[in-house]
This record gives C-alpha cells, sequence and structure tokens, in this order.
C-alpha cells in the first residue's frame, strides 16, 4: 500500500522498511510488543468491508464530537497525504507528534522490520497512545483478519459490505473475502454488520460461532425506517444524513449502534445534528458548482454511485471524469457509468499502477468521450457547470487532482 509523503519521516528517523512482505502479523505485533502494546489503550471500533469504511468512521467521529467525546482515527488511504490518515479530534496529525513516534520507533529498533503500512499502523498507534481518548476509530487497510490493523486484543468490530475487490490478495469469491473480513471479530466480541449477501453471512455467522461473539445485523437487530432508527426500545427520529446515497443510511445505523454498544448514552438531538453534519472527503464529495468527486473504485462502489446518481439527479446531464487503476475491473465499471452518462473524460495521472486513458476510451462504447492525456493539463475551474461533473475512479486519482487544485 503506497503512503503519501511517509518516505521524509523514514529518512529523517532512519527507520527502513521490510523489502519482503511476510505474511500474518508476527512481525508487527512483535514490534508493538517492543513498545509496550500501544494499541491496547483505548476502547476500539474496528471498521472492514469492502465498501463504506470511511463513511461509518465520518458518522462515528460526528456522533463523537457532538456528544463532546475525545476520539481518535486511523484510516486509509490519504487524502492529501500521511498527516490526514491519523487524526485527533478530526485534526490531522502534526509532524511533531509524527517524529515522536517515529523516534519512539527507532529507539525500539523497528528499522528493516516491518512493511510501510506497518509502520504507519504502529505510528498511529502510538500517537493515539500519548492521548487520553474516550474512542479511537480504526479502519483497516486490506482485508481484515491479516491486516496490520488487527491486533487489538478487544475491538467492537464493524462490517458495512463486502463484494468482490482485492482479488490478487483476498481471493475471488465471497466465500473467501468474507473470511479475511470476518477475521476482525475478537473472541467474547460484538460484530456490527450491514446488509451483507448469503454467502458473507454464512462465513461470518461461522466466525463468530467459533468465537462466541455476537452478531448485531442491519435491519434485523436494530433497522432504519423513514429516517427513524431503532434497537429495542431506543429510537431517534429525524435523522437526514449530508452524504448522498441510500447506502449512507446502513452506515449511519451501523455507527450509531456501534456507540450504543460502547456504553455510550447518546442523545436524540446530538444524533440528529451529527448525521446531518457528517462528511467524507472523495465520497459524493461537492468541490464546486455542480462538480462532485466520488472514489468508486470497485463493482459495490459504482452501483453505489450509479444509484445515488439516479436517485439524486434524476434528468441532469453527467459528465463523467475517470482515472482508474488497472488492477481494477474497469469494463464494469465502464458499463455501469455508460447507463447514467452523457459524456466521459478519461484522464492519465501519476500513479505507478494507473490505468493508461487511451484502454478506457477504447472499451468505453459511449460515443461522446475524450482522453487528457496528462493530468497537469486538467483545468477544474473551466468545467461547464450547467452539467453535472462527476470525478471518479481511484481515491490516488482524485488525491492528485485535489492537490492539483490546492497548488
Amino acid at each position: 500500500m503506497e503512503i503519501t509523503n511517509f518516505n521524509m519521516y523514514k529518512k529523517k528517523w532512519q527507520v527502513e522498511s521490510e523489502t519482503v512482505i511476510k505474511p500474518g502479523l508476527e512481525s508487527i505485533q512483535k514490534a508493538l510488543r517492543k513498545l509496550g502494546n500501544p494499541q491496547n489503550k483505548h476502547q476500539v471500533i474496528h471498521v472492514a468491508g469492502t465498501n463504506g469504511k470511511g463513511s461509518t468512521i465520518a458518522f462515528l467521529s460526528a456522533l463523537a464530537k457532538e456528544h463532546n467525546l475525545s476520539f481518535g482515527t486511523f484510516t486509509s488511504p490519504s487524502i492529501v497525504d500521511v498527516h490526514d490518515q491519523i487524526q485527533l479530534n478530526g485534526e490531522n496529525v502534526t509532524e511533531e507528534q509524527m517524529d515522536k513516534a517515529f523516534e519512539k520507533m527507532q529507539a525500539a529498533g523497528l528499522s528493516g522490520m516491518l512493511t510501510d503500512f506497518e509502520l504507519l499502523t504502529v505510528a498511529a498507534f502510538l500517537v493515539l497512545e500519548e492521548v487520553q481518548l474516550d474512542l479511537v476509530f480504526i479502519e483497516t487497510g486490506m482485508g481484515g483478519r491479516l491486516d496490520s490493523t488487527n491486533v487489538m486484543e478487544q475491538s467492537i468490530a464493524i462490517i458495512p459490505s463486502i463484494s468482490i475487490d482485492h482479488t490478487n490478495f483476498l481471493g475471488d469469491t465471497i466465500e473467501q473475502i468474507s473470511w479475511h473480513k470476518a477475521g476482525i471479530t475478537k473472541a467474547n466480541g460484538k460484530l456490527i454488520i450491514g446488509t451483507l449477501p448469503k454467502e458473507a453471512k454464512n462465513q461470518i455467522n461461522k466466525e463468530a460461532n467459533e468465537k462466541n461473539a455476537q452478531i448485531l445485523e442491519f435491519g434485523k437487530t436494530f433497522a432504519l425506517q423513514e429516517n427513524t432508527y431503532t434497537y429495542g426500545k431506543i429510537i431517534f427520529k429525524d435523522l437526514h444524513p449530508q452524504m448522498l446515497g441510500r447506502h449512507q443510511l446502513s452506515n449511519m445505523a451501523l455507527a450509531i449502534t456501534a456507540l450504543i454498544e460502547g456504553g455510550i448514552k447518546l442523545n436524540v438531538s446530538n444524533v440528529q445534528i451529527a448525521v446531518n453534519k457528517a462528511n467524507l472527503l472523495g465520497r459524493m464529495e461537492r468541490i464546486d458548482e455542480n462538480v462532485y468527486v466520488d472514489g468508486a473504485h470497485n463493482e459495490a462502489s459504482i452501483n453505489a454511485l450509479v444509484e445515488t446518481i439516479k436517485e439524486t439527479f434524476p434528468n441532469k446531464k453527467i459528465h463523467f471524469i475517470v482515472g482508474i487503476l488497472k488492477d481494477k475491473d474497469y469494463l464494469y465499471m465502464l458499463r455501469k457509468l455508460e447507463e447514467v452518462a452523457s459524456s466521459f473524460e478519461f484522464v492519465n495521472f501519476h500513479h505507478e499502477r494507473a490505468l493508461s486513458a487511451s484502454v478506457l476510451y477504447k472499451h468505453c462504447l459511449h460515443s461522446d468521450k475524450h482522453i487528457t492525456k496528462d493530468i497537469d493539463e486538467m483545468h477544474i475551474k473551466h468545467i461547464n457547470k450547467s452539467d453535472m461533473t462527476i470525478i471518479t475512479g481511484s481515491l490516488y486519482f482524485i488525491t492528485e487532482l485535489r492537490v492539483k487544485m490546492v497548488n
């Protein structure tokens, strides 16, 4: 996993990455033991899943903030640079805090022990350890069972969705992928799930039975109907998230349930305010008049994006600006986007795994399409604001565009 702007810390503190990726969690667990197991200091809510992880953590963060709780988050990938992946009460980690974490890693002799993402995960736990926090929200990098973040002794687990993605690493069936995701479930713990395929639920039920864990399921244990959340005798009415799309209602309900299970007493008005304030960079994010960015990069997220467009912008002309990584199912993505598109622009961006815009152009069946040969040639401010423009594909593509806009 690539980590933006991370090498400067490794170089400054002479902490090298492991060049050979070792399977399993043994290396990072050993490293954390050297540091006194900082991952176990706080109450953690751990989020895995194919899509919805970032949105669920956005709801968790907004709810915590509105209830005057102190909280930390570790998410991936970065939106601008590595500092936005670790946050304290919604504020990016500072260079001073990262320096302190790397100083500890250097002193513990971690150089050469860990991969980049493992190093970043350890840095996150060290930063979070320094602060008294009510809650910590952790997003898996990839999968779950063998992910570097899956090192806490106890946590409340959330899985918003499971579909096909990262097949090179997680397997090419729902059952195989679900085995990875279900692995974040802790012994005698609680697992909160969204609407999942039958094959996924079978795997998750097996995991929960083996670990004596309790499953709380959206639509069964707790529900959301007509903007009203219910869980037993707990009822929150008039919930109106600003994040677009029906799927966000499920993510919102998962977040509320996780906090309830974490022993947090929620206030009705605070919940209403929080879910309306919750937002996430790069997920149907409005960046200009009639211009949105959405990092839809797999089958489930593209389905959600197209459904959201149909619900929110009916009868509007939709211009897509697209940049995708070459290991994604771009043919499926194109066919779905073509259902609602009025035109396409395919862009070459600088990521080492970026798919050539010419490949997208060749396989796109829409008649109104063109190529921008280099992302540096794009001019967001000159986009026709009379139509809806959706910039989508890889989050790395969106990050490059965001940096270009800032500069």
